[in-house]
């Protein structure tokens, strides 16, 4: 089998989260979007701790780690932490995990104070998670406001993105000229950034690049106003 078939036969998302037979431990498996590509994810839950393998780009791989997993049911946490990205954090040395379902944030956090972010899914699993730790290790569970660097995180990085782009579409508007011919690779897409760029010309190009930042402003500030609800599980003071 090669490593380029489609990610969603590994993962296919009705059997993002299984069960062994025992019922003791909660594997869970998906994938999420980067851009153009997928990226894959598992975890294993039980009594013990946490085991992740996040982040992996070849589906090859995780259809062989799901496939030692379900020979070998009680060795997955071994068999997770065992690869070169997996890592493995026992219950007592677990100090919080957070989820905040308005901001789409899963952090578990150890005993050192370092903080580790769960990428959600397309079915939710951060939530699916969350509860798998409840289940599995308990803790103290809480709820509190999201704070302001949480909140904002997102919006920013969609500011700088828009203000980058957006002086880059107004430069190419400002030199935009009807008659000059390209050449060399990529001809297509100068011609078509070139007419965009005549055809709308800087100053409404300024005006929509503008618009988005404003409106991606609005938001956070409307999020920081009415801060999203943090759920957590706390199991040992930081």
């Amino acid at each position: 089998m090669t490593d380029d078939h489609n990610p969603e036969e590994v993962v296919p998302s009705e059997s993002a989260e299984v069960t062994t037979p025992e019922n003791d431990a909660s594997v869970m498996v998906w994938s999420s979007s980067s851009g153009e590509s997928k990226l894959l994810h598992a975890m294993q839950i039980d009594e013990t701790g946490i085991a992740w393998l996040l982040n992996i780009s070849k589906p090859k791989i995780l259809e062989e780690l799901i496939g030692r997993i379900n020979e070998n049911p009680d060795q997955a946490t071994s068999i997770i932490s065992a690869e070169s990205k997996g890592k493995f954090l026992p219950r007592e040395q677990l100090a919080r995990v957070s989820y905040t379902e308005g901001l789409s944030q899963l952090l578990i956090i150890d005993t050192d104070g370092k903080k580790h972010k769960v990428t959600d899914g397309e079915e939710g699993e951060q939530r699916q998670i969350f509860e798998a730790v409840r289940q599995h290790l308990g803790g103290d569970a809480g709820e509190e406001e999201a704070d302001a660097w949480s909140v904002m995180q997102g919006p920013l990085l969609g500011l700088v993105i828009t203000a980058a782009a957006g002086g880059f579409m107004v430069f190419l508007a400002t030199e935009a000229d009807p008659s000059k011919e390209f050449t060399g690779r990529r001809r297509g897409m100068k011609q078509l950034l070139n007419w965009l760029g005549y055809t709308i010309g800087p100053t409404w190009m300024g005006v929509i690049a503008g618009t988005i930042f404003l409106g991606i402003f609005a938001y956070m500030i409307m999020q920081l106003v009415k801060r999203p609800v943090r759920e957590f599980l706390a199991f040992k003071t930081v």
